[in-house]
């Protein structure tokens, strides 16, 4: 397995793994959290082209049309939540339904670089708090590099997201940000068990401008491969975020297991529970919250 295809699947594992209350990148997050003072769980729907035993090296063949470097993907994610409002002094459990539909190009530019647009649609729905509902548009622009294909991945980019609140159909939060990281995973036993580590930084310019803010975060993860189609994960991810406004700052620790199943080349599934706690100098931003779920793909 190459290095470029290890960290792929360690990637898409870990987020389909961890269905909609882990942090990988601040979109939804912020969205969630606009509701009120906090920084809510980000959302996320994810998956690589192939998580399979032996995924080789993704790509297509250096004459194939664009079109065959592009994957579309549809995902359902459920998931019961203990803290829907992410409020510090409140016990608001929940149901919440997130599908998403996600467009991928990743496109090699050469041995070294490649470039990767994606594309989300997003939409966030609760049982019993339903004016907390919001829906929106999310992707990212990067320009990856790796010096050997065994080394890290080096990113360069940018990232947008735009959300609607379902309670009045008003913009509820947008921002662009300047992006960067570094990720690699190693593969070891012969490619059952898949160690990954990655950094990510963003500056994020947002409307309203109470959302803007700088952060950094550093995911981890281990996968294990049980069966030919069963993986089981465990996952811990920080995230650091100093918001320019009333000078906040809050750090988030994420923390998870979880089981993904592939049904079909085309359809993934997994069930997950995790641990969030967000600490911050602002006594209104502190809440701790479980989520138990599922997250189904279909890849076309």
């Amino acid at each position: 397995m190459s290095g470029r295809s290890s960290t792929r699947l360690a990637i898409a594992l870990l987020l389909l793994a961890a269905g909609p209350a882990f942090a990988g990148s601040d979109a939804a997050a912020t969205a969630a959290g606009s509701q009120g003072p906090v920084n809510g769980g980000t959302f996320y729907a994810p998956l690589p082209p192939k998580v399979q035993e032996d995924i080789g090296d993704i790509r297509p063949a250096a004459d194939a049309g664009i079109m065959s470097y592009v994957t579309v993907q549809a995902q359902v994610n459920g998931q019961y939540t203990s803290n829907a409002s992410l409020y510090h002094s409140r016990d608001d459990a929940d149901f919440l339904i997130a599908p998403a539909l996600r467009a991928n190009l990743t496109l090699p530019l050469n041995k070294n670089f490649d470039v990767n647009f994606e594309a989300r649609l997003e939409d966030f729905t609760y049982s019993s708090n339903q004016k907390l509902g919001f829906w929106g548009f999310s992707g990212n622009g990067y320009l990856e590099y790796r010096y050997k294909p065994t080394w890290p991945r080096i990113y360069m980019g940018v990232e947008p997201y735009y959300y609607f609140t379902y309670l009045n159909g008003d913009r509820l939060t947008a921002a662009v940000a300047p992006v960067a990281g570094i990720d690699d995973s190693i593969s070891l036993d012969r490619g059952k068990t898949l160690l990954y580590l990655g950094y990510h930084f963003g500056e994020y310019f947002s409307s309203p401008d109470i959302d803007t803010r700088q952060s950094h975060t550093v995911t981890a993860s281990v996968t294990q491969q049980l069966q030919r189609n069963l993986y089981a994960q465990l996952y811990y991810q920080i995230q650091y975020s100093d918001y320019s406004v009333y000078g906040r700052d809050e750090t988030r620790d994420v923390v998870g297991v979880s089981f993904i199943h592939q049904f079909t080349p085309q359809t993934y599934g997994s069930l997950f529970v995790n641990y969030v706690d967000n600490a911050s100098n602002n006594s209104l931003a502190k809440y701790e919250t479980v989520n138990v779920g599922f997250s189904l793909l279909w890849q076309f």
